[in-house]
């Protein structure tokens, strides 16, 4: 199957995706770039391809603009995966890891600064929210076409227009990972499976005690598609600290009972809609009594051929660490640098 779609890629490439000698002189460096990155996108869709891919289907992952809403809203995991196999090597890109954004406004409905050096009533309710995220593959093309990677996320919140403490970033949280990633075509159904992934998984705020928060865990990743939704399930496991060490110890457990309230699992559900993205997050501690979570919903939509705006909200426990354990409600609108699809 796959020698014959191979086949039949060759006969549906356009003219302009070989460059030949006789060519070069009239074809632009831009373009030969465009058109060898467009080549390799199709090599490495291909070799990822499930084995009842049409010839059709792999190159629109490739073309988006030849592709329909519905191809786009189906094949939006794996178009993606495909573009990042190939420029993910290139020392020149950054590959995205989770979304990156920039939230100038952003509403926060529960000032607390669980800081003592700060009074809750010097704080404001209008910041600034935003995202940066990145990842790298350390190792390649290992257990059938598994990934090893290492990605780094921090997230801040900014008092931007807090003139009286003189504009400080109040928090931020840094979450380092390593992790093993394999795209899989599984299916069981209506469901197709999409990507396994499991790792190792720091998160903290890089402060010192009284403020200090951090945690660690193993989780597993399972994402799969049900038509055009997607959903992902990432269970985890909290690595033990312990919580015997003074108070003012850096080696205290700082937050023992952080999933009472952030829970056991992140669920993602997923909804592409062409050019905008309907998101979905949710987090639960799954007890009967003093049942805790969250949830959180984020649009993004086209303002431009380059840049989405995001619209996202909030509310429950864990939007910051510092603030793990106090329920707020978030709205934040802002610009979005990379999507998820």
């Amino acid at each position: 199957m796959k020698r014959c779609l191979l086949l039949l890629l060759a006969m549906a490439l356009p003219a302009s995706a070989e460059i030949h000698e006789s060519d070069a002189e009239a074809i632009s460096n831009a373009e030969a770039e465009s058109n060898r990155l467009y080549d390799e996108c199709l090599l490495e869709a291909l070799r990822k391809a499930p084995p009842d891919a049409s010839a059709s289907t792999v190159i629109h992952w490739c073309d988006p603009q030849a592709q329909s809403q519905k191809q786009r809203n189906e094949y939006a995991l794996r178009g993606r995966l495909a573009l990042e196999k190939v420029s993910q090597f290139n020392p020149f890109v950054l590959t995205p890891h989770r979304r990156n954004y920039l939230l100038p406004y952003s509403y926060w409905s529960n000032p607390r600064s669980n800081n003592p050096l700060i009074a809750d009533d010097e704080l404001e309710n209008q910041e600034v929210k935003f995202q940066l995220s990145l990842k790298t593959p350390l190792f390649d093309d290992f257990w059938y076409d598994a990934t090893l990677y290492f990605s780094f996320t921090a997230v801040s919140w900014w008092q931007l227009y807090n003139q009286d403490l003189s504009r400080p970033l109040r928090e931020t949280n840094y979450e380092p990972e390593l992790f093993v990633a394999r795209p899989v075509n599984w299916q069981f159904g209506p469901i197709d499976s999409e990507l396994i992934s499991f790792g190792y998984w720091h998160q903290s705020n890089g402060r010192d005690v009284p403020v200090s928060r951090s945690w660690d865990r193993l989780f597993v990743s399972y994402v799969f598609r049900a038509g055009s939704w997607y959903v992902s399930l990432k269970p985890w496991w909290r690595i033990p600290e312990d919580g015997d060490y003074p108070v003012t110890s850096p080696k205290r457990d700082d937050n023992p009972d952080i999933e009472r309230y952030l829970g056991h699992f992140d669920l993602n559900v997923i909804k592409p809609m062409g050019n905008h993205v309907l998101e979905l997050l949710l987090r639960n501690n799954l007890r009967r009594h003093e049942n805790k979570g969250s949830a959180q919903i984020d649009y993004s939509f086209p303002i431009n051929g380059r840049f989405k705006g995001l619209l996202q909200g909030f509310t429950g426990y864990g939007d910051s660490l510092i603030n793990y354990n106090d329920y707020e409600n978030r709205v934040s609108i802002g610009i979005l640098l990379t999507d998820t699809f």
